[in-house]
């Protein structure tokens, strides 16, 4: 089983180790079902991304998010869409959070030109449920180890978004958010989380992405996006999800972010279901609106 860290902040070894209560009861909805999609909510002041990620931010992030989805398969929540005779499958996406150079990034990867589905788009690493998952948490850091070589036990689950349905996979998709630990720095990251003094405030130390090793099977790239991305206008451009004017998200420009450099400029954007990820884990972190319903898509 997979446990995510409490506000005691156990050391990271122990993230395997047990079960936090889930919110994810029966009555669990995909957003585009959710009454809160439709209904109106108070605007709370937003505030600026986090320059880098600290044990403080990390807390803070965890506050925010619901409660990873850590529910045997067997028992998860009633689907509420199909698409054919038989029932969606469950999948599992990571949203990578780390400081690279000592600078908040969400890790995307450029998935392979030869992929049957979403070929050579930003897309979170993930995949369907597999026999032997214990929980769709544990499938999202399954796959984000088999696309990155990036090892589960370096990655601190701080919780999940509300699923979505992708159409292209068939899948209902989970999105879970996660911390990415150098390896060499795990044990002094438990110490700082152990023992919360002025620390807290510190970055966190920074992965190399020299260390990540896509399958080019799978991945061909990847973009290291800074956080401040998220809410910069000059990288920003409304569109709806699914064409859904109760829906609008941000598009992010990243097509310049590509490691290692393409020998073409591409002209990439983080969009579709990621797109919608991204927009709603930085409004719910506080850090940037969603467009106006009534500001028109900026679509080429």
């Amino acid at each position: 089983m997979i446990r995510t860290l409490p506000t005691l902040r156990p050391p990271l070894t122990r993230l395997f180790s047990g079960i936090a209560p889930s919110r994810w009861g029966q009555d669990a909805m995909p957003e585009h079902h959710s009454p809160d999609t439709l209904r109106p909510k108070a605007k709370a002041a937003l505030t600026p991304p986090p320059p880098a990620f600290s044990r403080a931010e990390l807390n803070a992030i965890r506050s925010r998010l619901d409660d990873a989805p850590t529910m045997p398969l067997d028992e998860m929540p009633p689907h509420t869409c199909k698409f054919d005779k038989r029932p969606p499958r469950d999948s599992g996406v990571l949203i990578p959070l780390a400081n690279i150079g000592g600078v908040a990034h969400i890790i995307v990867e450029l998935r392979a030109a030869a992929l049957r589905v979403h070929a050579s788009e930003a897309s979170f690493p993930g995949g369907k449920v597999e026999e032997g998952d214990a929980n769709v948490v544990q499938t999202a850091l399954r796959e984000t180890e088999e696309e990155l070589s990036l090892p589960m036990a370096n990655i601190e689950v701080l919780g999940a978004l509300t699923p979505e349905y992708s159409l292209g996979n068939k899948a209902r998709v989970w999105p879970i958010i996660g911390f990415v630990h150098p390896s060499d720095a795990i044990d002094a990251a438990t110490e700082s989380a152990i023992s919360g003094d002025a620390t807290a405030r510190n970055p966190l130390p920074s992965i190399n992405l020299s260390t990540l090793h896509p399958d080019p099977g799978e991945v061909s790239g990847l973009i290291p996006l800074p956080l401040s991305a998220v809410a910069d206008p000059s990288r920003q451009a409304a569109h709806y999800f699914r064409l859904d004017g109760r829906r609008p998200y941000w598009k992010i420009r990243c097509g310049d972010l590509i490691h290692p450099p393409p020998e073409e400029d591409m002209s990439l954007e983080v969009w579709g279901l990621t797109g919608w990820f991204l927009t709603r884990f930085a409004e719910q972190m506080g850090w940037s609106d969603r467009p106006p319903v009534s500001l028109p898509p900026t679509d080429d």
